[in-house]
């Protein structure tokens, strides 16, 4: 017998020991603490320990409430006739051993009985918790695929992220030579990869167009170091990741292989063109594995050796350090902690950064456990408050549903008053009334989550469809896996059991006499009828507080969609072609883009055309260190990184950027004459306040250019950005093969995409283009976050309010029902039907307005926490928290209006026969 724990098993560990059969509860309950106290906690720390218990607690709960299913279902068997035939004789003696086994079979079949009678009460309050539950299920889905499911590799927890810091920015990528100097000098990692995303253009040489696809571009050792096997063929030899350039060999992607290939097993040694280059196929990955960055799963794997090839660069990233692209991995080697291996590439990278000083000076390497990382540590710190927001809101829908649920099953109960009383005087034990009542309720939330399974489906296509507005194609893995069934199980039995156990405590607590002689109609009714109404007031608020959340977000949308952003964003194109994946050189580049721009700038309607580097606002962006004139250099640092781009000599005029003082580019800054730019206002504030920027330097890479002109200030990156130095170079004199061109007119923007692509595919057939696009849609890249926010908010603060009104409909008609006497009476002593509905309209109205006020108050408490993802508002909007209120006592009004119309049409004669 294990020893009596140290601590108390917290209240919550009781509640879910419950489910587990009694002879076994202490047992468990004493063993799960004293493995907690002894082993876990010493070993894993208290935090993680805490997870481990309730973990493992929930788990045992749930398999013992499961063995309690089976053999009740074995019970209902006999029952029904198709278990042990019911003439076999059977021990009396035995029968207590079976008692425990009967009863859940017992209670179900009463459950069902019970459900199967009210079929209306039934499906009204599944799908009320069907759809908070559904909800739950479709956004833990989206988080789990994003932030919880680990990666299905080999030994994961001896995984670790290796990082180069620089400045404020800890978590930045590795450059080639830097991954082989710490590959080949480290004695704490088994094996360390590397990869990178990469778009490419496939070709099937069939006349198709090109299509842009996600690639992994990684070290030969990458699937043998996950411990990643192909499904079919191999992965890479040791020879394919030793010379650039001389093996063309590519993993295909599963998902890949079957929508393009039919999983096709004979697709090993065929052939694809990506970037103009033919790529055997020598294997095809697992469907479990999708590669490293959620959402964007790979449709091929590519060794490192030929990233040259696919890229079109100039000279090889495989000597360049400045050329910093690639995430790296290592594996631990036993025994080592994460610690010692910090130390260790802490001090290598602190060699490095003494033997190149000139590109390694400041970078210092640290290290991660994989277990820590889901997406990148930059991108988890701003999507755990995102998924914890989606997380709560639902929350607070299911909190609704299930106060709906509470709601209905005390209306039940005081319909249900005098069968309670005859049980319990007939020697019914209360304990035994309880367990029944809890079993309905559970089984009811069981049915609600099976149902919640289907809704949270559709939930997640519907959001699925919702592509981001970037030439990346994402691909979210969000299926409803083991963990998520377990989460939805978890949640309906929970739902089920804290939200019936104060009904049934309620139902079983009647007045016997009293009820029995008819007169507990309004004994009993009283403390349910209060309960019901705090219900009712729990829900308006919670979904006052929903939906002034979704209205922030609405009006920040609106904000957004009106801030000023300094460029042109009327009706025009966006053309984006690549003219090193087209296969061009320099030379014939140069001489391809000012006939580009020539093409476009005579399509009829055209009033003028911007070539840049990149359009503001896009997906893009390109940041070069900069050394302005009389400015000294950061600590450590030989220049400041600041946004830029290449722009052409009309790119001012017809952006609507005006240039405040100096010059635009012209057709005299040629490759010979001297390097100029062009700086923004808040570039001049920054690093030369109060003097003229016209005629200073810049020093850029070695190079000193001459600032000739001073453009107004623009939004840069994002929306709500304060004013960011930007500086412009000219396209003449830096040579940009992937430049934008803004097509600009007075027409349909539609029409000039559609014009544009005519120009392109007239002047060359086969190139690649990136993206053609209006620039509304490429404004769409910077508004969908604000645009999702309020879409999300506004669909469940919808949904929040529907239930609310179905509670409150419910009470109402639960109200007029239970006064259908004394409404007769009063009409028959000639009360007219306004003055009934006033009096019956008026009760619900008083518990939406109390509610309406606690939600104000809470709403004003928490909004505080939503401000930081807002455009243009107070998290106190005055317009919002008027206006939602106004909305919620409309919607209320109509909910209690309908069952009050009916109750003021009644009958006096038929009412006053009611019993």
């Amino acid at each position: 017998m294990s020893r009596a724990p140290l601590l108390p098993a917290p209240f919550g560990l009781r509640l879910l020991a419950l489910l587990i059969p009694p002879r076994h509860r202490e047992a468990f309950l004493g063993d799960l603490l004293e493995e907690y106290e002894d082993f876990v906690v010493p070993e894993r720390g208290t935090g993680a320990a805490r997870v481990w218990l309730w973990a493992t607690a929930f788990r045992g709960a749930v398999l013992g409430f499961g063995h309690r299913i089976k053999n009740g279902l074995r019970g209902a068997g006999r029952v029904f006739g198709f278990g042990r035939p019911s003439g076999s004789s059977e021990s009396p003696d035995k029968r207590p051993n079976r008692g425990n086994m009967d009863i859940l079979s017992q209670d179900l079949r009463y459950a069902f009985r019970r459900l199967a009678r009210s079929p209306g009460f039934t499906v009204v309050a599944v799908v009320s918790l069907a759809l908070g539950i559904g909800a739950n299920t479709a956004i833990f889905s989206i988080v789990n695929s994003l932030l919880l499911r680990g990666l299905p590799v080999e030994a994961p927890e001896e995984l670790v992220e290796i990082y180069q810091s620089e400045d404020d920015y800890p978590y930045l990528t590795l450059s080639y030579p830097d991954f082989v100097d710490l590959r080949d000098n480290n004695e704490v990692f088994s094996e360390v990869v590397a990869y990178y995303l990469f778009l490419a253009m496939v070709d099937w040489d069939d006349g198709s167009e090109a299509t842009l696809r996600n690639m992994e571009v990684v070290t030969g050792n990458y699937f043998s170091m996950l411990g990643v096997r192909p499904v079919l063929g191999r992965g890479f030899l040791p020879e394919e990741d030793a010379t650039p350039g001389t093996h063309a060999v590519m993993v295909l992607g599963h998902r890949y292989w079957q929508s393009e290939f039919g999983g096709d097993p004979g697709v090993i040694g065929t052939s694809l063109r990506l970037n103009g280059h033919l790529f055997t196929v020598v294997g095809v990955a697992p469907e479990s594995f999708k590669g490293m960055y959620p959402g964007l799963i790979p449709d091929f794997y590519i060794p490192i050796m030929m990233a040259d090839e696919l890229e079109f660069v100039s000279g090889s990233r495989f000597e360049r350090r400045q050329t910093r692209n690639l995430f790296a991995k290592g594996r631990l080697r036993p025994g080592v902690t994460v610690e010692q291996a910090g130390d260790a590439v802490l001090a290598i990278s602190t060699a490095l950064a003494e033997q190149y000083p000139d590109t390694n000076r400041g970078r210092l390497m640290t290290v991660l456990s994989s277990n820590d990382v889901s997406v990148h540590p930059f991108v988890d710190k701003a999507l755990v408050p995102v998924a914890g927001l989606l997380l709560t809101v639902v929350g607070l829908v299911l909190l609704i549903a299930c106060a709906n649920l509470a709601s209905f099953l005390l209306a039940r109960a005081a319909d249900r008053q005098k069968e309670i009383a005859v049980r319990l005087a007939l020697g019914a034990r209360r304990g035994t009334l309880v367990r029944q009542l809890l079993t309905e309720t559970v089984l009811l939330a069981v049915l609600g989550g099976a149902a919640g399974i289907v809704v949270a489906q559709w939930t997640i296509a519907a959001l699925l469809s919702f592509q981001p507005p970037i030439p990346i194609p994402i691909n979210l893995d969000i299926t409803i896996d083991r963990q998520v069934l377990l989460f939805t199980l978890g949640i309906s039995i929970l739902a089920g059991m804290f939200f019936g156990l104060v009904p049934a405590l309620q139902t079983t607590k009647p007045d016997v006499a009293p009820t029995l002689r008819d007169e507990g109609r309004t004994t009993g009714s009283r403390g349910r009828l209060n309960l019901r109404n705090s219900l009712v007031v729990a829900q308006v608020a919670l979904s006052l507080v929903l939906l002034i959340g979704a209205g922030l977000f609405v009006r920040s949308l609106q904000k957004a969609q009106a801030i000023e952003l300094g460029f042109y964003s009327g009706p025009s194109a966006i053309v984006w072609p690549n003219l090193e994946m087209s296969g061009l050189s320099e030379e014939e580049g140069r001489a391809f883009q000012l006939e580009l721009k020539e093409r476009l700038s005579a399509i009829p309607g055209v009033t003028g055309v911007a070539m840049a580097g990149r359009i503001p606002l896009g997906a893009n962006i390109r940041v070069t260190g900069v050394l302005p004139e009389g400015v000294e250099p950061l600590p450590d640092r030989d220049s400041y990184d600041v946004d830029a781009t290449n722009v052409g000599d009309d790119y001012f005029e017809a952006m609507d950027v005006p240039l405040l003082r100096g010059r635009p580019f012209s057709v005299g800054d040629g490759a010979e004459s001297t390097r100029v730019v062009i700086v923004s206002e808040a570039f001049a504030r920054r690093f030369w306040p109060g003097e003229d920027p016209i005629g200073k330097t810049v020093e850029v890479r070695g190079r000193t250019l001459e600032v000739v002109g001073l453009a107004r200030d623009s939004k840069v990156r994002t929306l709500g950005e304060e004013r960011r130095p930007y500086i412009y170079f000219s396209a003449r004199q830096s040579y940009d093969p992937g430049l934008m061109y803004l097509v600009r007119g007075g027409g349909n923007a539609s029409q000039l995409v559609a014009q544009s692509r005519a120009a392109l595919k007239e002047l060359r057939p086969g190139l690649v283009v990136l993206d053609i696009m209006t620039m509304t849609e490429h404004l769409a890249f910077m508004l969908f976050p604000p645009r999702m926010a309020a879409l999300l908010l506004s669909v469940f603060g919808g949904l929040a309010l529907s239930l609310s009104a179905i509670g409150l409909y419910g009470l109402v008609s639960y109200a007029v029902a239970r006064r259908t006497r004394e409404v007769g009476i009063r009409m028959s002593l000639g009360a007219d039907s306004g003055s009934v509905i006033r009096s019956v309209v008026g009760g619900g109205m008083r518990l939406v307005i109390v509610g309406s006020v606690i939600g104000l108050v809470i709403s004003g408490a928490v909004t505080w926490l939503i401000s930081g993802f807002l455009y243009g508002i107070e998290a106190t909007d005055l317009a919002t928290f008027l206006g939602i209120p106004l909305l919620l006592i409309g919607v209320a009004f109509l909910a209690a209006y309908v069952p009050a119309r009916r109750a003021s049409r009644v009958n006096p004669v038929e009412a006053l026969r009611t019993e």
